[in-house]
């Protein structure tokens, strides 16, 4: 009979304990994603450009997404130059395209990380105009760091 009691009462208090409790609710704590949700940003950028020789040089970039141009830079010197400057590489960029003088060059990145490139190039003096203004050879290059 105390069997039978225990039993009952075990029984009415599951009961109880089942009719009280939020069906709703979690029995696990939610987990993190595996996969990265982190929100991609835009990211600061340096470029510098040193460009050596007798006549004028230009470089221009792209930050690309899938290919498509989305932000672009560009700079150009004469003689002996050092310039520098910075910009803002779009959060989406996930390719870069920089051409100097003659010389061109594509590459991809993850957009969620880093990014460094350098290319260099030239551009082959005309030799000399009919009024013997002569030109030389112009070289230099273009560095990013984002």
């Amino acid at each position: 009979m105390r069997t039978t009691r225990i039993t009952g009462n075990l029984l009415l208090a599951a009961a109880l304990l089942a009719a009280c409790s939020d069906h709703n609710a979690l029995t696990a704590p939610s987990a993190r994603p595996l996969a990265g949700t982190a929100t991609l940003v835009d990211r600061p950028y340096t470029w510098s450009f040193a460009c050596h020789g007798g006549f004028v040089l230009g470089a221009q970039w792209s930050w690309t997404e899938n290919g498509a141009a989305i932000a672009s830079g560009s700079a150009g010197c004469t003689g002996d130059q050092n310039l520098s400057g910075t910009g803002v590489r779009p959060a989406n960029a996930n390719g870069f395209t920089a051409q100097v003088g003659y010389d061109s060059k594509s590459w991809t990145f993850d957009p969620a990380g880093p990014f460094k490139a350098s290319l260099s190039g030239s551009v082959a003096g005309g030799g000399c105009h009919r009024v013997l203004v002569c030109f030389d050879k112009e070289s230099g290059k273009l560095t990013v760091d984002s």
